[in-house]
């Protein structure tokens, strides 16, 4: 069983990785191609424009959630490194602040759970893309959402472990 949810932890890792590179080398590209149809071919496609802007959104989306899943906050991490010492504290301060996460996460996951149902139920067509459904950023934000809940349970579940370890395991401070 731990072997199965250690692969599906690496499932969800490679996904989120791949989907990410793809969305930065995909905007970068046709960004690219994007200004040498604007600048020097003086042929603009408009639609062009709306995918790079929606995929690059998508990968931001989903770099939230890789953050979250690498327990990378740096600004709160060299905060916490300088008031906490040692790796017992470390530790326990993490663990206070991914529960402090997931209690905010909880007081609005129930707000962008309905947007994501309205996001379902009713299409929001694209400004200069008619026919391109908006819809699928809602839906994105409510997944990654999902996937933040997922890492900062499993974050915290690890880093319990390891304080566990450190206080009966007889490791060092």
């Amino acid at each position: 069983m731990k072997k199965l949810y250690f692969s599906f932890v690496a499932l969800i890792t490679f996904l989120e990785n791949l989907l990410c590179a793809f969305g930065i080398i995909f905007a970068t590209t046709f960004t690219v191609i994007q200004i040498v149809n604007r600048y020097w071919l003086h042929f603009e496609i408009m639609w062009i424009s709306d995918l790079v802007l929606y995929v690059f959104v998508f990968a931001a989306i989903i770099s939230i959630a890789i953050t979250t899943r690498e327990d990378a906050h740096t600004a709160v991490d060299v905060f916490i490194e300088r008031i906490f010492r040692g790796k017992k504290a470390s530790k326990m301060s993490k663990i206070l602040i991914n529960f402090a996460s997931l209690g905010i996460i909880w007081l609005i996951i129930p707000i962008f759970y309905a947007y994501f149902l309205r996001a379902l139920k009713f299409d929001e067509w694209g400004t200069l893309v008619p026919w391109f459904n908006t819809s699928w950023l809602v839906e994105a934000i409510f997944i990654m959402f999902v996937l933040c809940v997922f890492h900062i349970i499993h974050n915290t579940v690890l880093h319990m472990i390891d304080l566990y370890r450190l206080f009966g395991g007889g490791g060092e401070e």
